[in-house]
């Protein structure tokens, strides 16, 4: 009796070290498939447990439009040290910290680094004026090398990220009202919504543009890919608006019918 017992230990030992071999062998070719695709802005995110329960319950959530047109600048406020995790366009911001940001959003929007804040105030409602046309500095045939080679759809991806980057550190840094700002906004989310299928096929679209902008301006290096990686690990972040928030179950201008 007691070899048998020992005999079933025995083959419940060797299970559970072959189970634990054949789970850890599946994690590195995991890790080894994600790593190898982290660059490829083509190959599609994979899906995990956790991801696939955090789409369950944003699809449960409420309609929250205001966050949906903020997270399609969400790559770029998180790579700028800015946040992305509440709805409001105005918060508190550090003396250097708004400095910085100041001269960065003057440097996009082409204006002269000494320009006083009053003066880009007058200016800043021609500028949201010509939303749809993107907001900020392009290089020299940017879209045209785009349009060439069949990626007009990312350039609007690049648009629509840019769009929603610039007009909320605009209204951060008080160069417009929050409702000027909140309508340009909206639009620019009804755009990408009406464009893209998914945040994935957005933040993709997006990644490739930014490769190719990096390139146009002569950084053609690891910092060309970076933004493919940066899209990849927040499609997977399940804490993040792209994941907590559905792309098409309610469209952001959703006009309800009037009883006459």
């Amino acid at each position: 009796m007691l070899r048998l017992l020992l005999g079933v230990a025995v083959l419940g030992l060797v299970w559970y070290v072959w189970r634990s071999l054949r789970v850890a062998a599946r994690m590195v070719r995991e890790v080894d498939a994600d790593q190898a695709a982290s660059a490829d802005s083509t190959v599609p995110v994979r899906q995990t447990m956790a991801v696939r329960l955090a789409q369950a319950q944003a699809e449960q959530a409420p309609p929250n439009r205001r966050r949906w047109a903020l997270a399609l600048a969400d790559i770029l406020l998180i790579r700028n040290g800015l946040r992305c995790d509440c709805d409001d366009l105005v918060h508190a911001l550090p003396d250097s910290q708004r400095e910085q940001l100041a001269r960065q959003v003057r440097r996009e929007l082409d204006l002269p680094a000494d320009l006083p804040e009053w003066q880009i105030v007058q200016r800043v409602p021609s500028i949201l004026a010509g939303w749809i046309r993107g907001i900020g500095r392009s290089h020299d045939g940017f879209y045209e090398q785009l349009a060439a080679i069949g990626r007009v759809r990312d350039a609007l991806a690049f648009d629509c990220a840019r769009t929603a980057f610039l007009v909320r550190c605009i209204a951060l840094l008080g160069w417009t009202s929050e409702q000027h700002a909140w309508v340009v906004l909206l639009l620019n989310a009804q755009r990408a919504q009406d464009s893209f299928d998914s945040w994935e096929d957005f933040g993709l679209a997006y990644a490739r543009a930014r490769q190719q902008w990096l390139r146009g301006s002569g950084q053609d290096g690891p910092a060309s890919s970076r933004a493919t990686q940066e899209v990849r690990e927040y499609l997977r972040n399940p804490s993040g608006n792209w994941l907590s928030l559905p792309w098409k179950r309610y469209r952001i201008f959703d006009p309800q019918p009037v009883s006459s």
